[in-house]
């Protein structure tokens, strides 16, 4: 499929500050988009660490739940989720799970082009 086609594919979702629960600052970013097939990809980025990770998961048809994690196989026990209309929003709260018995709740805020990091 050429590059064109392929592109009419992906919806942009957006770039987001990733916060936990109570914290006003952020050094963790995520841009995220899905297919018109459900599938999500997009870019974790840590920047106090310089570290940047791909990511996917799906939409699920049913539930409309996104969950999406490392796609490097690094932290395999990450997860994170949210409703797939929270996406579309400025600000959302993200389930993210540290394994199976770990879940916190934070948040990510939808960022203007001119607050994202370079």
């Amino acid at each position: 499929m050429p590059a064109e086609e392929e592109a009419k594919n992906w919806m942009p979702l957006g770039v987001f500050a990733l916060t936990q629960e109570g914290v006003n600052t952020s050094h963790l970013y995520l841009q995220l988009a899905v297919s018109k097939s459900g599938i999500i990809a997009g870019t974790f980025y840590n920047e106090t660490t310089g570290a940047t990770h791909s990511v996917e998961g799906m939409v699920d048809k049913k539930t409309q739940r996104a969950a999406w994690k490392a796609a490097d196989g690094t932290n395999t026990n990450l997860v994170m989720e949210t409703g797939i209309y929270n996406l579309t929003r400025d600000q959302t709260e993200v389930l993210v799970h540290f394994g199976p018995d770990q879940t916190q709740t934070w948040l990510m805020v939808r960022l203007a082009e001119s607050e994202r990091p370079q």
